[in-house]
């Protein structure tokens, strides 16, 4: 009956979404997956409701690889993941349309946490402080204890992995908790952009606007997206959005991987508004506070583990917290699973590929390249010269990869080494190597094996 698969539908959806937070980026999951309803599941076809064209077409070309496999994963045969656009308009918002036209507040302004796109793990209770993030995290605080005063804009900035993404929802959090009729949105820059040329495309600017505009906190992540794609639409879009909330003595805070000063790709006058507040990063946190991380998430997760297996994993991973958690929580499914209290020996072999100790801090650029010029059988100057034939482009994004991931190099050096590159082009390359990644088996074992042999002695 349909009802019963609907309900099926629902059950599988539940389940699904934890293996889908862990697996996809924080901003797909919470700007998209969390908005998304199941409609209907037969035991063949997942129909997906999403909330609009932009989300259904990310899904589909993007995504659809990773949900379906972790559909059929849970659901043990064969599932076909359909997309379907199902926009959630209340009364309330419907009434305002039809009286305003096109009118600027034609989009109802932010005001409930199911329309926040805030993750409730992020809170200021599951952030550890420490040296590394206590400046960012004092900030963050008195943002949000007062937010559109003093510190406004706030401007987070870090390497993957550091906290950014958590510092953000947890500010919209602390707002919602202090007001809960504050109009609070988390968005991320590709998000924004996407629906900018969504509405573009629909004449629906006047509702875009009205959607961004008129919100008391906007937390905007992956701003470096604005600078990477470099049009003009976009940037003068975030220019008049982020001049209207801050005119309204409303709250900005922005999350990007580099400062303002190295978004060069930007105006001056969009550089100069990111810097008119406060500019705090995030820097790797020591073994002590990778400890105390890790001991946090597993009390949070009902899961005891003994001293040495922390600090064993502590030790292994250094540089990613987003990657610290994947390990515990590999630890403790596999502990689960086997019904056992995890030993280090058994820590060892789960998390060997979670490692990144290991790696050597003085590889270089012209070690990468050689290697993948000798995997990918081309030729190290065809890698680093201006050719962009099909069979060379390929290894040279794979050299880019491996460089981002094997190096404390920035996107602008990184560009540098390959052949004067835009920044821009190394972030597409990084993205594209990730997306395939998660989505081709092979791709991810050929990384994984590049990664393997370039980090032997």
């Amino acid at each position: 009956m349909p009802e019963d698969h609907t309900l099926e539908g629902k059950t599988l959806w539940e389940q699904v979404l934890p293996l889908l937070r862990e697996r996809m980026g924080p901003a797909t999951y919470d700007g998209v997956l969390r908005q998304s309803v199941p409609l209907s599941y037969d035991g063949e076809v997942f129909v997906l409701g999403v909330p609009n064209e932009f989300s259904a077409n990310m899904l589909s070309n993007q995504h659809r690889p990773l949900i379906q496999a972790s559909l059929e994963e849970l659901a043990h045969q064969p599932v076909s993941l359909v997309t379907e656009v199902k926009p959630v308009v209340s009364p309330v918002e419907e009434a305002e349309e039809q009286q305003s036209g096109v009118a600027e507040r034609s989009a109802a302004p932010v005001r409930s946490r199911s329309e926040t796109m805030l993750n409730p793990r992020y809170n200021f209770e599951s952030f550890v402080v420490a040296d590394c993030n206590r400046f960012a995290h004092a900030a963050a605080v008195q943002v949000a204890r007062s937010p559109g005063t003093a510190y406004n804009p706030l401007f987070i900035h870090s390497k993957v992995g550091l906290g950014k993404t958590h510092l953000l929802q947890a500010i919209g959090h602390r707002v919602l908790q202090r007001n809960p009729d504050a109009r609070v949105l988390y968005i991320s820059a590709e998000l924004f952009v996407n629906e900018l040329i969504s509405a573009i495309r629909d004449n629906r600017t006047a509702r875009f606007r009205g959607k961004y505009r008129h919100v008391d906190v906007m937390l905007m992540d992956d701003i470096q997206f604005i600078a990477t794609i470099n049009t003009q639409a976009s940037e003068e879009e975030f220019f008049h959005t982020f001049n209207a909330i801050y005119e309204s003595d409303k709250q900005l805070v922005i999350a990007c991987d580099a400062p303002p000063r190295q978004l060069q790709t930007l105006s001056p006058r969009v550089r100069s508004r990111l810097e008119a507040g406060i500019v705090a990063d995030l820097r790797c946190p020591n073994v002590e506070t990778r400890i105390a991380i890790l001991e946090k998430k597993a009390q949070a997760d009902g899961v005891e583990l003994d001293r040495e297996v922390l600090e064993y994993v502590a030790e292994k991973i250094e540089s990613n917290i987003r990657v610290l958690e994947g390990a515990l929580l590999k630890i403790c499914a596999a502990a689960s699973l086997d019904g056992v209290q995890p030993s280090l020996s058994m820590v060892e072999d789960i998390i060997a590929d979670y490692s990144t100790s290991g790696v050597d801090r003085h590889m270089g650029v012209e070690d990468i390249v050689a290697y993948v010029s000798e995997q990918m059988d081309t030729p190290s100057p065809a890698i680093l010269g201006p050719k962009r034939s099909k069979h060379i482009v390929w290894p040279r994004q794979v050299a880019m990869y491996l460089t981002r991931e094997l190096t404390d190099l920035s996107l602008v050096d990184i560009g540098r080494h390959f052949g004067g590159r835009d920044h821009s082009t190394v972030l597409h390359a990084y993205n594209k190597v990730s997306d395939l990644v998660a989505e081709d088996e092979k791709v991810m074992w050929m990384i994984s094996n590049y990664k393997n042999g370039l980090q032997q002695p």
